[in-house]
């Protein structure tokens, strides 16, 4: 047994595939399959159940947490070696959400290759239960992200607080004002015009005949939509869902629904003349969550994890560490 088979297992159990095992390693499935296949007759038993996708044995999901305990003491080695040479460099490995990335990672990127100035600063972008999941595998040397609750194993440290906002194009909320709440004008004497003051309070119930643009149930929009839904006392009617809150807002400027999106963002995602065509509404204080800052629970944090939160907090907030 050596590094590299345990980054083999890694990678493995992370992709549930050797082919797409092989190719985020850059080597062949023949050459991963028999690595695999050694380390398994090494330790005497099966570590997958070879079918698709491929699952843990018993035996692969304990080989599994010794493997994640060793690879981060291994990093963290690795780290502390730097640290004491006095060498500031290699690559820091930082997990974000996409839409999180383009909002605010490039001047922090920037202040970083200001700071220090050997540092690759590798973004690797997802969803937020994809990137607390990747931090958890060893994958990430730090994320940021909303940690709902205290996962084991992960350090968290505070940045800034997001709340969820409720954006539709300003001719779609005229539509349903006019129609007592249904679009297209699909008129209902039954149904009531949306009430903005409800909705400031997070009732949602006067929009129950609004199309939604949904993201994914298991991101932070997804989770606060449930909320807001159920509170709501309806099943809401989706045109369409993505993950990217880009697209969601696109469909939005075209009247094709509603969509939450983090209101920080807005002013670095869209132009102003983009932003005066759409209505921003806010949904009530359920829709404020905490981003932080998680890295391993290790014995050595690396000071460059350091030196990115203190550019973060100083680029975002405007006062200096």
């Amino acid at each position: 047994m050596n590094f590299l088979s345990i980054e083999y297992f890694a990678a493995v159990a992370s992709e549930h595939s050797f082919s797409k095992a092989a190719k985020r390693l850059g080597i062949t499935q023949q050459t991963l399959s028999a690595n695999i296949a050694a380390l398994e007759r090494e330790l005497g038993c099966a570590l997958f159940v070879r079918h698709v996708p491929l699952e843990l044995t018993y035996a692969g999901t304990v080989f599994a947490r010794y493997a994640q305990r060793f690879r981060r003491d291994r990093d963290a080695l690795g780290q502390e070696m730097r640290d004491i040479a006095g060498d500031q460099a290699g690559v820091l490995r930082v997990g974000v959400a996409y839409t999180r990335s383009r909002a605010i990672m490039p001047p922090i990127v920037k202040a970083m290759q200001r700071d220090c100035p050997n540092i690759i600063v590798e973004l690797i972008e997802g969803r937020n239960d994809q990137i607390q999941q990747w931090l958890a595998n060893g994958d990430l040397d730090l994320a940021v992200a909303d940690f709902a609750g205290k996962p084991a194993g992960i350090e968290l440290m505070d940045f800034y607080n997001e709340r969820m906002v409720l954006v539709l194009a300003q001719s779609l909320w005229m539509d349903l004002a006019a129609t007592g709440g249904a679009a297209n004008g699909q008129v209902d004497a039954v149904r009531t015009a949306p009430d903005e003051r409800a909705i400031a309070a997070g009732d949602l119930s006067s929009l129950e005949h609004c199309p939604f643009l949904l993201g994914s149930p298991q991101d932070i929009d997804g989770r606060i939509a449930d909320l807001l839904f159920r509170r709501a006392g309806f099943e809401p009617k989706v045109t369409a869902r993505s993950d990217n809150v880009l697209t969601l807002l696109e469909l939005c400027h075209y009247g094709m629904g509603a969509c939450l999106c983090p209101e920080r963002f807005l002013p670095a995602l869209l132009d102003g003349e983009r932003l005066r065509t759409l209505r921003v509404l806010d949904c009530g204080p359920d829709t404020a969550y905490a981003i932080q800052f998680g890295v391993p629970a290790t014995s050595y944090r690396w000071s460059v994890i350091d030196d990115f939160i203190r550019c973060a907090r100083e680029v975002t907030t405007g006062v200096s560490q």
